[in-house]
């Protein structure tokens, strides 16, 4: 991660914390990986200049760059959290005097049009494999496009959103709004005047607000998921809780539909989508603790896990990552898939929290 900035044409010292440029004849870095000295790309370093003179001097804020990718570091009385500007992508959050919440890959590439692997990635207008989508979603896309070619989980996780605002609620709460704005001209996928909203309120709970608004003149039809990366000591020991009157898809068995089950316990390999799920969901570590997961506008929760062979496979991914991740994903996919008529809005949205039970079973 750099703190430092160095363009082809000018030279200045990032006072980390401070949102202050100084030019300076000579260039250092605080960093991870990359050496003292490197260069970064003009337009890049312009980018965080600019960030610094919108939100710099806002208190506990922090513009960070990994690698080639930008992003926002939240620190206030109640938590921090991470947030990059490709696709809007919450990638830390982590209560103050708790452990992490989110789990996030310390293989990711960070750079550009590359998908960051965990985190809460955003899933528009398709989920997964878009030939796996309803007819009507991969109609909208297929018309001008080799579906074949198309990346998993729609395009706007890869996309630059505009971070248009940052409030500071107050010492506890603050607030990042970011905007992407969609057209003809801006995305051959999508073809349809639109706006995403997307708001992140970060305190004692994470909360995360997509608003997706049809300004074109036809109904459109998508699928959408916040796809939460949740991290947990050791997946074994670890329970989903809500979801045992739901009826679920197998995915990995030729998309059977199955009836409910009791809690889900993780073992091998998991990838279901839920139906008519719960506004709560839990994980449950054992002994440990337990993570809240509170929703609205979603039909759908799609629960997964890659286990051992998958992850070997997988890109940006550890071989023995599954041990310490579950996805559980505010989602609408499949059936229960979107449509929004002209000038209407749809908001998914979810509320994460926390609480050790040690500190409840001791008060028992």
């Amino acid at each position: 991660m750099i703190r430092g900035i160095h363009s082809s044409d000018k030279r200045w010292w990032l006072l980390a914390g401070k949102g202050i440029f100084q030019r300076q004849d000579a260039i250092s870095y605080a960093t991870d990986t990359t050496p003292i000295g490197c260069h970064m790309p003009l337009d890049l370093g312009a980018q965080m200049q600019q960030l610094y003179r919108d939100f710099g001097e806002l208190p506990g804020i922090t513009i960070e760059l990994h690698q080639q990718l930008l992003a926002v570091r939240v620190d206030n009385q109640k938590a921090s959290a991470t947030v990059f500007l490709q696709g809007a992508q919450v990638t830390h959050y982590q209560p103050n005097e708790a452990k992490d919440i989110i789990w996030c890959s310390d293989q990711c590439d960070y750079a550009p049009g590359s998908a960051l692997r965990g985190g809460i990635p955003i899933c528009w207008p398709w989920f997964g494999d878009l030939n796996k989508n309803p007819t009507e979603v991969q109609q909208q896309i297929a018309d001008n496009n080799d579906t074949r070619t198309l990346p998993s989980h729609g395009f706007v996780r890869n996309k630059l959103w505009e971070l248009s605002a940052i409030n500071i609620i107050d010492g506890d709460t603050t607030q990042l709004i970011f905007q992407l704005m969609l057209d003809d001209t801006t995305d051959s996928l999508w073809p349809y005047a639109g706006e995403l909203t997307y708001t992140v309120t970060i305190g004692s709970t994470l909360s995360l607000q997509l608003c997706i608004n049809n300004k074109s003149d036809e109904t459109v039809s998508f699928c959408n998921a916040l796809h939460s990366y949740f991290s947990v000591d050791a997946i074994e020991r670890t329970m989903i809780s809500g979801l045992e009157t739901c009826r679920y898809t197998d995915t990995l068995e030729e998309w059977t539909e199955k009836d409910p089950q009791e809690q889900l316990l993780i073992d091998g390999e998991v990838d279901r989508f839920y139906w008519d799920t719960p506004d709560q969901i839990h994980i449950i570590e054992q002994n440990q603790r337990e993570i809240s997961i509170e929703s609205q506008g979603s039909n759908s929760t799609v629960v997964w896990n890659p286990w051992i062979e998958k992850s070997v496979r997988l890109s940006q991914f550890p071989s023995d990552g599954y041990k310490n991740m579950v996805c559980v994903e505010t989602a609408n996919v499949g059936r229960d898939f979107v449509q929004l008529a002209p000038n209407q809005t749809h908001t998914l949205a979810v509320t994460i929290s926390s609480k050790d039970r040690r500190l409840r079973q001791n008060s028992q």
